[in-house]
């Protein structure tokens, strides 16, 4: 009998399909205010790359259409693929049996987790497939292997200014999962980076989004003056210029690599679904005693929340203007913890530019160097201690107590130029 008939009566008699999180995996540890800046939407064209190749903010191709196909909830997914979290040699066999085939299996052994990759069987979308391979292991994590956004976008061009002196922090290391970095940028003349590409038989690919996300962590020029100037800074690159980077199988891996490098403090400026492979990552890497600051995302006020900054655990952030108005198109919720400045930003852009740019994206390392200078290493004590030292040095803003807003409350870049303690 053809498989895809035996799947669909499968289908046919399960409920329907269980949200990322309703897969066996245990729970993981608004008031109006003013509003900023410009609609600005996260996939702005951008011509990089060899032969002009017609290319998002973090490097994937305009025409990518035919790499994704969409989950029940109309969510972008690789087409043809299902993550299955630490299988067992059991659920393996029972998805064998079912006809899917094992594209790879990869250990994340610094978070004590390992990640298959399963090709779906013809005649299946990937969402149905999920569904059955559900029904006959209910024992089994599985999910639809999600792709992820930048949570920003450029605005302008901005005209060189001097920067204020940078402060030195060179003992420090601190991490970015994002799309790659154009190194070469006279901003990183000093930097140091040790990079990474997470895109099977793919290499760190330079990106618009990237670039300006490690300016604002590393940079150093007349035009940017990033946080943490002389810090070491990972680079994991989940993207590498693919029509499918972005995923969820590749942020879980760039995790799994700042752990095995005791990278103490992470920023990810990226957002989209909840997803079974991704929480179980999140999860370990925050457990570690590591920080995961996240972006919150750019879709609006009315927006549900996104991941990972909706992770227990994961430091969520905002963005403001210069006068502390909320960016328009922010997210709200619970998962806000922070605002820092994130309107009309300057940072690197490629080709040894500069511009200007708007987003939660652009917020998020400034909040990133906040708690790179308190978490020297990966500890659960430390990494507390650090979460309420910020917690009483940030600027209160909106409504009494930690708000959907703005969280705790403002973080300016650095330590002396907070208000004064309360």
């Amino acid at each position: 009998m053809n498989l895809a008939i035996v799947l669909a009566a499968i289908l046919t008699a399960a409920p329907a399909a269980a949200g990322p999180l309703g897969v066996g995996l245990p729970s993981l540890p608004g008031a109006l205010g003013a509003a900023t800046g410009r609609t600005t939407g996260v996939l702005d064209q951008t011509l990089s790359g060899t032969g002009n190749v017609l290319r998002d903010t973090v490097g994937r191709p305009r025409t990518s259409s035919r790499a994704y196909e969409k989950d029940v909830n109309g969510l972008r997914i690789v087409k043809g693929e299902v993550l299955a979290l630490s299988p067992s040699a059991k659920s393996l066999e029972i998805a064998r049996g079912l006809n899917f085939t094992l594209v790879r299996q990869t250990s994340l052994d610094a978070l004590g987790l390992n990640v298959a990759v399963l090709n779906v069987p013809d005649g299946l979308s990937a969402a149905d497939a999920l569904a059955a391979l559900r029904k006959a292991d209910p024992a089994g994590v599985y999910d639809v292997d999600h792709i992820y956004d930048p949570s920003g976008s450029a605005v302008q061009k901005t005209a060189s200014a001097n920067a204020p002196s940078a402060i030195s922090h060179a003992p420090l290391r601190v991490g970015m999962i994002d799309g790659g970095v154009d190194q070469k940028h006279e901003a990183f003349a000093h930097a140091t980076f040790v990079s990474r590409g997470f895109v099977a038989d793919a290499q760190p690919f330079a990106t618009q989004h990237g670039t300006a996300v490690a300016s604002l962590l590393v940079g150093a020029d007349s035009d940017v003056n990033g946080a943490l100037p002389d810090a070491r800074l990972y680079a994991a690159d989940v993207y590498c210029g693919q029509a499918t980077g972005g995923s969820a199988d590749a942020i879980a891996e760039a995790l799994a690599w700042m752990a095995a490098n005791d990278v103490p403090v992470t920023n990810v400026s990226l957002s989209g679904p909840d997803n079974a492979v991704l929480a179980a990552a999140v999860n370990a890497f925050v457990k570690r005693g590591h920080v995961l600051v996240a972006a919150v995302g750019n879709d609006g006020p009315a927006a549900g929340t996104e991941y990972p900054a909706g992770y227990p655990g994961v430091v969520g952030v905002t963005a403001v203007d210069e006068h502390h108005a909320v960016q328009l198109e922010a997210n709200r919720g619970a998962d806000v913890a922070f605002a820092a400045e994130g309107v009309d930003v300057p940072v690197a852009a490629l080709n040894d530019r500069h511009t200007t740019m708007t987003g939660t994206s652009f917020a998020a390392p400034i909040v990133t160097a906040r708690f790179a200078l308190l978490v020297p290493r990966a500890d659960p004590r430390l990494a507390a201690e650090a979460l309420a030292k910020l917690e009483h040095a940030a600027e209160h803003l909106g409504p009494a107590g930690r708000n959907d807003i703005y969280g705790y409350g403002f973080l300016p870049r650095s330590p002396s130029s907070a208000t004064a303690s309360r």
